[in-house]
């Protein structure tokens, strides 16, 4: 165990804490030395747990939200089993009880930040903090803009490094009924000048616009302190301005300065500036000291899933009693008044803060968790003061380590977000930015770059990390401000990037060369030095290059450099031939192997009936994936070509039984179906295509699609009850052209209807290329050689951090692995070919000539988690995807395996059909 509980000696009022044993304290004392740190303190502070570890989970996301403390969790449980609680607008004792707890709740959170108890401030409790500063701008008395009257207006001020919520306060800028405030956008140093500046009123000496790109400014991190010296420079407030008269404005801020700062220097005798502060990322690991009243902001938001894990449906308001003559209330809900008229607009708001704003009844159980969250903080760590020096010594060892990590030709692998210009020495960036609770925190946003300068997409660190058990966060994290500021984008580029169909929540995390978002850790109170270790260990594994990522390994051109493809005469000495052709009729199922002899068609969207059906939930249209529901693999889908049937079944070991229960979105309902062999199978007619009634728009892949729903009971129910998952099979709305049949004969089909998706714009295909459903391209080769690879590199990985995995739990991993033999099936190709000498000789292929048909090579096959999953037993398995992350990267960081393909029919001869035993022929390279 590299922990051991032992009697606590270092004060804290805690039974039991974790402190390292003799080994952990030799392994940090060199590290201690560097990061001003002493090996006493290591042993007495260092990690104090909230709850022990679970399982090898590495959690590295406390800034989205921290874990619940174990004791916390069991004493809200025993607490709602002992206690009755009911609504609190009530005087029965239970309701009372409610009350009570609600109000303690309210003194702990003031308490807790230092605030007054005695009137001066007051909490309303909101569901989280966005809900907070959304209640403090609308309820602000704006002083806006009109024609008809000359007056001081409002004006709104927000960092260009805020996060979204309080970007969104931009929103109330301007209202159609009662004209507009003033709004301003700064930067960092833009605020900073403006303080500076004698004069306060003199705006012109702001910097203008068109220098906000030269500007310097701070990654998206928690606030300072209130109280924090004016050379710390990180908080996140924003101010609001508001006018009680027509003589005197008020404004409102979001900003990232000391609070005393703004008011002490922006206060003038016409213009007052009040200070909204986002606490909730500061707060989570350090304390908020708001004893000094009148330096302190006039609002904070925060949220208590940051600091304690649960409840996560709470935040609050702390706001200033002063203050309350000057919000404005318009809704009002139960609760919120003192008396009211029915038949006339006349009713009165209750007296206190809280009672006016909090609107109809309080989510009460999540407070009386809120209230034993704070009394189980006490038990555990004695003082909540403890937190930060934790996390800030275990910040400033991963800053370092991550510094550390180089390629091999020593370009640095992590390009971290951290302003350190100017500072030659690591250690004053450290002492003065990385790990500092009035700077960064225990946050660190960063991406990776290859040795070749490429950038890693953080959509693959994100997938390999969670095959690991690395929980970490990716994406934009509602901070456009600084993202477009470290990841050099502009505004049109914004723009343009969302024409490209990149949303914030996609997976598309490169486009244009730039990364679209970035990779995001963060430390908390129970993290560790062994977190930080596995977490610099998996970087190291998988994305250090030893070598020249770029370098090509040359292979066998099979027809020579002059010859040309369609040239038939010549045939490779040594024969490369097709193993397999195989076809998924219905998407994310198991495929269907075309039997050896049978000649099959390729159509102008892929080979015949390739991915032409999908299921889609019944309720939201979307398309079912394996990836998130791997019995689907178990599902066969077979053609007869002759009889003009699809014929679909499951392996009867694996059909469903009376007791199975299909989850509809109400609960589990018993389905009460008894297995038969009669209805494992289904047959559904080639030629039957579902009527244009039944038509809808479903999403694949992020693209918006047309289909046809199938309508008939039986058809719909046999999935939903297979799957456990109410869902319908749909089909392309297109007629597929079988070139089998000879034109004008009955089963001769017509032209294909337009097709709506087309071949992804990454690969090298000419634009408008169609596809049916397959995800990139309409076809996929690999190399049974290639997979013996792979297969190869699993068993390696299984000799070695493989084998102790299995060891460690081999009641479930092993069985998994045994149960899981890598086969081609994995890779779920259209064409698996044999005869290759070496493998991956594919990846250096331009053109292909397969029997009588030509197919261009478009690029490599970019892979995803359904490769973990075996397609005969839908288990999952990640030393798969493990094994070709760390050994099939491409330049640009992307895992892939196998190559998409296009059917070229002007270089081919009709009639258009492949068939198993077609001989391969291939070149490196074609003239355009």
């Amino acid at each position: 165990m590299p922990f051991s509980p032992v009697p606590c000696t270092s004060g804290l009022r805690t039974p039991v804490v974790y402190e390292y044993n003799t080994w952990d304290v030799e392994r940090l004392a060199p590290l201690a030395v560097k990061l001003d740190m002493t090996t006493p303190s290591i042993q007495r502070g260092l990690y104090i747990p909230f709850r022990e570890k679970q399982s090898d989970a590495i959690y590295l996301d406390h800034a989205g939200a921290t874990l619940p403390a174990q004791k916390l969790l069991q004493k809200f449980t025993a607490n709602l089993t002992a206690n009755l609680y009911a609504n609190p607008h009530s005087k029965s004792p239970s309701s009372q009880a409610t009350s009570s707890r609600v109000e303690s709740a309210r003194q702990k959170i003031l308490q807790h930040f230092k605030a007054s108890i005695h009137g001066d401030w007051d909490v309303i409790f909101t569901a989280n903090a966005t809900a907070g500063i959304k209640l403090v701008g609308e309820s602000f008395p704006w002083t806006r803009r009109s024609a008809s009257a000359s007056k001081l207006v409002s004006k709104l001020t927000i960092l260009r490094e805020a996060h979204t919520s309080l970007v969104g306060l931009r929103g109330l800028v301007h209202d159609d009924g009662e004209g507009s405030i003033d709004l301003e956008t700064m930067t960092q140093q833009q605020l900073e000048q403006q303080l500076a500046a004698k004069d306060h009123h003199d705006h012109h000496l702001l910097l203008p616009r068109d220098n906000l790109c030269t500007t310097r400014s701070y990654h998206p991190s928690p606030p300072l302190s209130p109280n924090s010296s004016t050379s710390n420079l990180v908080t996140t407030t924003s101010t609001s301005t508001s006018t009680s008269t027509t003589s005197t404005t008020t404004t409102i801020t979001a900003t990232t300065i000391s609070t005393s700062r703004i008011k002490d220097r922006l206060d003038t005798p016409k213009s007052k500036t009040l200070v909204l502060l986002d606490a909730a990322s500061y707060a989570m690991t350090s304390e908020l000291d708001l004893s000094d009243h009148a330096g302190s902001p006039d609002f904070i938001v925060v949220s208590f899933y940051k600091m304690f894990g649960f409840p996560t449906g709470l935040g609050a308001v702390i706001v200033k009693t002063e203050l309350g003559s000057k919000l404005r209330k318009k809704y009002f809900g139960g609760g919120t008044v003192s008396a009211i008229a029915s038949d006339e607009p006349w009713q009165v708001y209750r007296t206190s803060l809280h009672g006016r704003f909090e609107d109809g009844t309080l989510n009460y159980l999540d407070i009386v968790a809120l209230d034993l969250a704070f009394e189980s903080i006490q038990e555990i760590y004695g003082s909540y003061s403890n937190i930060s020096p934790h996390v800030t010594s275990l910040h400033r060892l991963l800053y370092r380590m991550m510094k550390g990590l180089k390629h091999y030709n020593d370009t640095p692998l992590c390009d971290i977000y951290v302003d350190d210009e100017g500072r030659n020495e690591s250690s004053e960036t450290e002492s003065q930015l990385v790990g500092n609770p009035e700077t960064y925190g225990p946050i660190l946003n960063f991406n990776l770059k290859r040795s070749n300068g490429n950038w890693i997409g953080y959509g693959d660190v994100e997938r390999l990390a969670s095959m690991k058990n690395i929980h970490l966060r990716t994406g934009g994290f509602c901070n456009p401000g600084s993202m477009q500021h470290w990841l050099g984008l502009s505004a049109e580029e914004v723009r343009k990037n969302l024409e490209a169909g990149h949303v914030c929540w996609d997976d598309t995390d490169i486009l244009n060369g730039k990364p679209t978002g970035s990779i995001r850790v963060s430390l908390g109170a129970m993290s560790t030095v062994d977190d930080v270790f596995a977490f610099i260990s998996f970087l190291e594994e998988y994305f250090i290059d030893t070598s020249d990522p770029d370098v090509i390994v040359q292979s066998r051109d099979l027809i020579g450099e002059t010859d040309q493809v369609e040239d038939r005469s010549l045939l490779p000495l040594t024969p490369i031939q097709v193993d397999s052709v195989i076809i998924y009729p219905i998407k994310s199922c198991r495929g269907y192997r075309i039997p050896h002899g049978q000649s099959w068609p390729i159509a102008c969207h892929g080979l015949l009936y390739d991915r032409e059906w999908m299921l889609v939930d019944e309720i939201t249209g979307a398309a079912l994936t394996q990836k998130r529901y791997p019995r689907m693999c178990m599902i066969r889908a077979e053609i007869l070509l002759d009889q003009n049937l699809m014929v679909v079944e499951y392996d009867e070991e694996n059909a469903p039984t009376g007791s199975d229960h299909v989850d509809n979105g109400d609960g589990p309902h018993d389905n009460n179906t008894q297995k038969t062999s009669r209805d494992h199978r289904l047959y559904i007619s080639l030629a039957e295509m579902p009527t244009e009634s039944a038509k809808s728009s479903s999403r694949v892949c992020g693209d918006c699609t047309s289909v046809v729903h199938y309508t008939a009971p039986k058809i719909n129910e046999w999935f939903t009850r297979f799957l456990g998952k109410p869902c319908r099979l749909a089909r392309q709305p297109i007629i597929s052209q079988n070139p089998l049949h000879p034109e004008g004969s009955e089963e001769s089909s017509t032209e294909a209807s337009a097709s709506s998706r087309f071949v992804k714009s990454h690969l090298n295909a000419p634009t408008g290329a169609p596809i049916l459903l397959s995800n990139e391209s309409p076809f996929l080769l690999i190399a049974d050689k290639s997979v013996e690879h792979v297969r190869n590199w699993v068993d390696e990985q299984d000799q070695g951090q493989g084998a102790v995995r299995r060891l460690a739990n081999l009641s479930e991993d092993l069985d998994k692995k045994l149960r899981h033999e890598l086969t081609s099936d994995s890779f779920r190709a259209n064409f698996v070919t044999k005869g290759q000498q070496v493998g991956f000789e594919e990846d250096h292929w331009a053109r292909i000539q397969i029997g009588e048909q030509v197919f261009d090579i478009l690029g490599p096959c970019r892979r995803c988690h359904m490769v973990t999953i075996d397609q005969k037993t839908a288990m999952k398995n990640s030393d798969v995807f493990l094994a070709l992350s760390k050994n099939r990267k491409s330049p640009g960081g992307q895992i892939f395996f196998g190559m998409h393909m296009l059917h070229r029919p002007d270089l081919s001869m009709a009639p258009y059909v492949v068939r198993v035993g077609d001989m391969i022929r291939a070149r490196r390279q074609v003239a355009n």
